[in-house]
């Protein structure tokens, strides 16, 4: 799909909507699914659940039961924090490419550390320990990611200027408190200005997403319109989700309905299921 092409498709006027009945059907669906697996949770644990995790579930089910490696900075982990930033830049005019934008970003970053002690991506002081070779690097990766989202649209056609990043979306299960969702995207486009009432209007989200599409990929795009929707219960529910798959070159895009939205209730269910089970075998005395 060309830029023009995915950027009228997520741009255009909502299909169709989810009403208040349906999302609460939906949210007491989740809860009851999902209540009777926490409980199953080693004592004290709680459980943070992304796409990155359910995709995780499907495909190496073991994953989750697997002794974590204690936390250490790597390019990777900075590649998208930046990326969304230096995406940003380029969509306000600041400069008009993300090579461009990349070292200048990420100096600012560093330099505002310095002055203020504030970490807003958390990486400036890691950063800025870093040898000159060390450095470029961890800006390839940036720039090679925003890059991705950045080429894969045609802002100058977007009727509003999009929300790059922002935090996660975040639901706590009201029936199993030790599980929270949350769900991520890099992009919300503005679909109206306002609804009817002067509330807020529709979004459309887009997700970045390495490796390939599954044959999950309507329900794995509906779970970031999940997580949103019941977190703003007051808020239409997204009206669609594009995926971007740089790694394969594939976008797709799914409108948001109420029977996308189940499916992505089973999904979470099911694989949520596989990472409960994951944490009690790791739990169990050698």
């Amino acid at each position: 799909m060309r830029p023009g092409q995915l950027t009228r498709a997520l741009s255009a006027p909502p299909t169709c909507s989810v009403d208040d009945a349906c999302r609460a059907h939906l949210r007491d669906r989740l809860s009851s699914g999902l209540a009777p697996l926490v409980e199953r949770l080693p004592r004290r644990q709680r459980l943070v659940v992304n796409l990155s995790d359910l995709r995780r579930a499907r495909e190496r089910p073991d994953s989750p039961s697997r002794q974590q490696e204690p936390f250490a900075w790597k390019p990777v982990f900075v590649r998208r924090s930046l990326g969304l930033a230096v995406v940003d830049a380029c969509a306000v005019g600041r400069f008009r490419s993300p090579a461009e934008a990349v070292g200048p970003v990420a100096s600012e970053a560093v330099a505002e550390w310095e002055r203020t002690g504030w970490r807003a991506f958390h990486w400036e002081p890691w950063f800025a320990g870093l040898h000159r070779g060390a450095r470029a690097l961890v800006l390839s990766e940036a720039v090679t990611w925003a890059t991705s989202l950045w080429a894969s649209f045609d802002w100058a056609a977007f009727n509003e200027r999009p929300r790059v990043g922002g935090g996660d979306d975040q639901w706590v299960c009201p029936d199993a408190g030790a599980l929270i969702l949350k769900g991520r995207s890099e992009l919300r486009v503005p679909l109206a200005a306002t609804g009817p009432d002067g509330a807020a209007g529709p979004v459309a989200l887009a997700c970045v997403a390495g490796g390939r599409p599954s044959d999950e990929w309507a329900a794995e795009l509906a779970y970031p319109a999940l997580v949103a929707a019941l977190r703003s219960p007051t808020r239409p529910v997204p009206a669609r989700v594009a995926g971007l798959w740089p790694d394969a070159g594939i976008h797709l895009v799914v409108d948001i309905d109420g029977e996308v939205l189940a499916s992505a209730v089973d999904r979470v269910v099911a694989k949520v299921h596989v990472m409960v089970e994951a944490r009690r075998l790791l739990a169990q005395p050698a």
